[in-house]
């Protein structure tokens, strides 16, 4: 047996704790809302709208969400919240993925899901979903087993405990922090590991442990697998219904024979001090988000995140730019009646998210871990969006993105170290590439047992592929279609 594949076998810690989370349940219904499956993420458009028409001091900066919360909004997905003791819930769904683009061949995936979903004790709930994937099969990066030209994969498996006060998910799962197109975690990322939450008062104190992707001998070039990880806490402050600020710190670490450190475990250490004192070279970040509500249909919202600022000019090394990421905008709902505007931007600087250690980067599958289109660009979107019912949506979209020739994965070569005085660069780098893009678009649910998303726009690009004077129109159409039932078995 192969080193990589001894670690995949290694029952974490967290796992063995479950069992006893059973036996300690109490006497109220549980279960949350899973993320990064495109009909969850529909759902989820429905809960932004929500958020923004409702002055509360609901955790709407933490998701998953809790499905107490949304009984009323599930749709066809109901039967996620109607499964109690005795009962569990077999979900299937087939779906088929279709791209038209010029210069591209259309292409069409069949997605095979399968759910099961499940309360067996009061305030515990249960929930798994694997998949079979024709894309990913055919992803040339992809390495694992194939069966009829379809790749296998368990995308979410966890088991969520629940109280007026408490939160606790074990397993693998998504999940956003701060605005939902957050920096910190993607809700398509997926992460090995547990979270919890636990309100006091106006005060929610949320922390998140997960394993990262492990750099191997055969893939990598290191000598010996490296094991990687990420560890996140964070503080709200619902200081009224209206405005809620959120602090967090992130840090990836990792190394050769490197486990788990116990000051990383303590959500009320200083994580970055804590390791300058340790002599360790880890990658942490900090920073801070809020959301702010002046009346019911108003809400705005932002998050900066800070990877490196230099405040000494000491020595040569002081002279590093500084390393930012920010998300900051606006969701307008009914501006006209059943017609929402949302307006964002973000932007992250060259170097974020690196590090001068591979192992270090904010990367899971060399993927970031966050919602962040990578480094060294800046976005403006806007988005109209036209409620014809609950559960059926049309929109108007208009992007436009700057994308210069920096990278997460990019060699960390220290310019700054070569030139004499002063060091700055261009935001974005190099020749940058721009793309105007605009679409509409339709997605909802149909029947209560089939769900479309259907996008037809262009993409605009100047400088295509970094290369200056290379312009091109692209044209595209997207469309997803899925079928789904979701039966409820009694097993007593």
């Amino acid at each position: 047996m192969d080193q990589v594949t001894a670690m995949k076998k290694k029952i974490p810690l967290y796992t063995n704790l479950l069992f006893a989370i059973w036996f300690v349940a109490g006497s109220v219904g549980a279960g949350v809302m899973p993320v990064g499956q495109p009909e969850y993420d529909f759902l989820y458009d429905r809960f932004e709208r929500v958020d923004a028409l409702t002055l509360d001091r609901f955790d709407y900066q933490r998701a998953p969400y809790r499905l107490d919360r949304w009984s009323d909004l599930l749709g066809p997905f109901k039967p996620l919240d109607a499964v109690r003791g005795d009962k569990l819930l077999f979900g299937f769904l087939a779906a088929e993925e279709l791209s038209f683009a010029r210069e591209a061949r259309p292409q069409g995936f069949e997605k095979l899901r399968g759910v099961v979903a499940g309360q067996p004790l009061n305030k515990l709930s249960v929930y798994g979903s694997f998949v079979l994937d024709e894309a990913l099969a055919k992803d040339e990066n992809y390495t694992g087993k194939k069966w009829r030209g379809l790749a296998g994969s368990v995308r979410q498996a966890f088991v969520a405990y629940n109280t007026d006060r408490f939160d606790l998910i074990a397993g693998r799962y998504g999940g956003f922090w701060g605005p939902r197109r957050s920096l910190l975690f993607s809700s398509g990322q997926n992460l090995d590991g547990f979270g919890y939450s636990l309100r006091w008062g106006r005060l929610v104190i949320s922390y998140r442990l997960a394993r990262l992707d492990g750099r191997t001998p055969e893939r990598d070039g290191v000598e010996s697998f490296e094991n990687r990880y990420l560890a996140a806490h964070r503080y709200d402050f619902h200081i009224s219904p209206k405005l809620t600020v959120g602090l967090f710190e992130t840090v990836v670490f990792g190394g050769p024979g490197r486990q788990l450190e116990l000051f990383y475990l303590n959500p009320l250490i200083f994580f970055h001090g804590t390791q300058l004192n340790e002599s360790l070279d880890d990658n942490t970040m900090v920073g801070f988000d809020f959301s702010f509500k002046p009346k019911a249909g108003i809400k705005l919202y932002g998050q900066v995140l800070v990877d490196d600022l230099q405040f000494d000019s000491r020595v040569e090394s002081d002279k590093e730019p500084d390393q930012l990421g920010i998300v900051s905008g606006g969701y307008f709902a009914d501006v006209i009646e059943n017609t929402d505007v949302r307006l964002e931007y973000s932007r992250v600087s060259n170097w974020t998210f690196n590090q001068r250690f591979e192992r270090n980067r904010y990367l899971n599958d060399g993927t970031p871990v966050g919602s962040a289109l990578g480094n060294d660009y800046d976005r403006i979107e806007l988005a109209v969006i036209r409620w014809l019912q609950d559960f059926l949506s049309v929109s108007a979209n208009l992007s436009y993105w700057r994308q210069g020739e920096g990278r997460v994965d990019a060699e960390w070569t220290m310019p700054w170290l070569e030139v004499e005085g002063n060091y700055s660069e261009p935001f974005p780098t190099g020749v940058v590439q721009k793309t105007l893009a605009a679409s509409l678009g339709a997605k909802g649910f149909l029947c209560d047992h089939f769900f479309f998303d259907l996008e037809a726009g262009f993409d605009r690009i100047e400088n295509r592929l970094h290369v200056k004077g290379v312009d091109d129109t692209l044209p595209f159409v997207n469309l997803t279609v899925s079928g789904f039932f979701l039966p409820i078995v009694d097993i007593h």
